[in-house]
């Protein structure tokens, strides 16, 4: 491999670490790497040296800050999309720049490109230096900025914040519930993965001093997206293989379009398709647990918290005349109450009746009426809502993460420390739950009632003093009911407000400190 070779490699290593972070770590399938490649490799032909006679430097930021907005703008725009749908967004967006580099050959240069002097010179007047980008400097360059992003990404990945990320990947709507502002990750997260993106496009093009829109177009943003999926899900090292495997498609495609007698770059397409189809078809992780934890169920331990617990009897939530309707039909119709320290409140009623609405409503989503809450609040879901390729002390951390700060100061921390300061929690929350023995375990092998003691403590674990629970006994046994009471005492005794919606009439009568009854969306009975 020549010099200029091996640079090319490293700066396309840059963009496919950028990339990594959207779809390893955020579950967000981008499709359209390769544009934000073009905003950056065109952006900095046109305004620098040769083309607007921009400074270098400023030409290749300016790109990049363009990319970054380009980025944000997408992530915003669709930051209702998921999965495929997102898929076919960001594609979409390969396309119109695809489109738009050959629509306007008179600033693009159409299929030939844009070429610009190489090698090209650094000139800072004020330092009086004129550094000329020899090929050995793009490779020291670009190696130390892949590995300055590969180190950020690992140490991203060993800390707490990548917990936010892994949660907005699996479970979304769980997400926001436990307080994490999923629109915003997605944002902050598709801003680097561009400017990542725009950077290796710029180097690129300062490198070979030629841009052409073959070297950034949509194969390229799928060539990539699949050595991203090849290196494996949430690995630091996972750009690097997936790019080494990249590398070698060329000589390959030559070989099949040699022996099929077909074109070159159809042959390169075949291969990527079939290499996606492979990667998509063995995504199911092939190192699963196979067998129960081992342990014995714990008993609940005493509830710890980094909060102080409420005053028992302290109202920490106040409803009033609340209202809720959906295509015309009430589900609730100015139901109000209060939820108190050390309480645990059932809500009780038929079918329909408005129980999971209230709920819901309590949390924010209401029509009409108020809410004045002096604690934080987190509900669990009905159904068992887990992330798959989290063990289940880090599905609790997930809970504790909303504690542990902003992502930027654990990438400044070492890991040990970062470690350390969830321990604690996740420690308090387990034991609180009578989960100790599940530490390390595959929670889709739990049985169903640590599932559903899970949730719990992963609620636990936000420091939330007012806990809504939707259903929690479902799908239970007789024992782990019993546990499960065990634990809604032991929360409620250590100060929290316990909202508990329950068809279980043996768990209410057990539990509950007060009791509404909702029928039709109205408070039938408080006592």
């Amino acid at each position: 491999m020549s010099t200029i070779e091996l640079a090319q490699a490293l700066w396309l290593l840059l963009s496919a670490t950028g990339l990594a972070l959207a779809v390893s770590y955020a579950g967000l399938p981008v499709l359209g790497q390769g544009a934000f490649m073009a905003i950056g490799g065109f952006g900095t032909a046109l305004l620098g040296p040769g083309g607007q006679g921009w400074p270098l430097l400023i030409a290749c930021a300016a790109s990049v800050l363009l990319a970054a907005s380009a980025g944000y703008l997408v992530a915003l725009g669709g930051s209702r999309l998921e999965g495929a749908h997102l898929a076919l967004a960001t594609w979409a967006l390969a396309w119109l720049v695809d489109r738009a580099l050959h629509g306007w050959p008179a600033i693009t240069g159409a299929a030939e490109g844009l070429s610009r002097p190489a090698p090209a010179h650094l000139v800072t007047k004020t330092l009086g230096l004129d550094l000329v980008l020899t090929p050995l400097a793009h490779v020291v360059v670009a190696a130390l900025l892949c590995l300055l992003a590969l180190s950020a990404l690992a140490r991203f990945g060993r800390g707490p914040g990548a917990l936010d990320l892994a949660a907005v990947r699996e479970a979304p709507v769980l997400a926001a519930s436990l307080g994490i502002p999923v629109a915003a990750r997605r944002r902050l997260v598709l801003t680097v993965t561009a400017a990542l993106g725009a950077l290796s496009g710029a180097g690129s093009t300062i490198l070979l001093g030629l841009v052409t829109p073959s070297d950034v177009s949509p194969l390229v943003s799928l060539e990539l997206f699949v050595a991203v999926l090849l290196g494996g899900t949430a690995k630091w090292w996972g750009p690097v293989v997936g790019v080494a495997v990249l590398l070698a498609l060329p000589e390959l495609a030559g070989g099949l379009a040699r022996l099929a007698d077909v074109d070159v770059e159809r042959s390169r397409g075949v291969l990527v398709a079939v290499l996606l189809l492979g990667v998509l078809a063995a995504r199911d992780p092939l190192g699963r647990r196979l067998s129960r934890a081992g342990k014995a169920p714990g008993e609940p331990g005493p509830v710890g918290s980094p909060h102080e617990p409420g005053t028992k009897g302290a109202v920490l939530l106040r409803a009033t005349d609340l209202r809720m309707a959906y295509q015309g039909v009430v589900a609730l119709d100015g139901v109000g109450l209060e939820l108190r320290a050390g309480e645990v409140h059932a809500l009780v009623g038929p079918n329909g009746s408005g129980k999971s609405t209230l709920l819901k409503a309590l949390v924010g989503e209401i029509d009409a009426g108020q809410v004045a809450a002096h604690a934080r609040v987190v509900m669990t879901p009905q159904q068992s809502v887990l992330m798959r390729e989290l063990t289940a002390d880090q599905q609790v951390a997930v809970g504790a993460r909303t504690h542990s700060g902003k992502p930027i100061r654990h990438l400044l921390a070492t890991p040990r420390s970062r470690v350390d300061e969830l321990t604690p929690v996740v420690s308090a929350a387990l034991e609180a739950t009578g989960l100790e023995h599940v530490r390390g375990a595959d929670p889709s092998l739990l049985t169903v009632g640590d599932q559903r003691l899970l949730q719990i403590a992963r609620a636990v674990a936000t420091g939330a003093q007012v806990l809504l629970l939707d259903e929690p006994a479902a799908g239970m046994s007789v024992t782990e009911r019993a546990r499960l009471r065990v634990v809604l005492r032991g929360l409620a005794d250590g100060g929290k407000a316990v909202l508990l919606v329950e068809h279980d009439q043996a768990l209410v009568a057990a539990v509950a400190d007060r009791v509404t009854r909702l029928d039709n969306g109205r408070v039938e009975d408080s006592e």
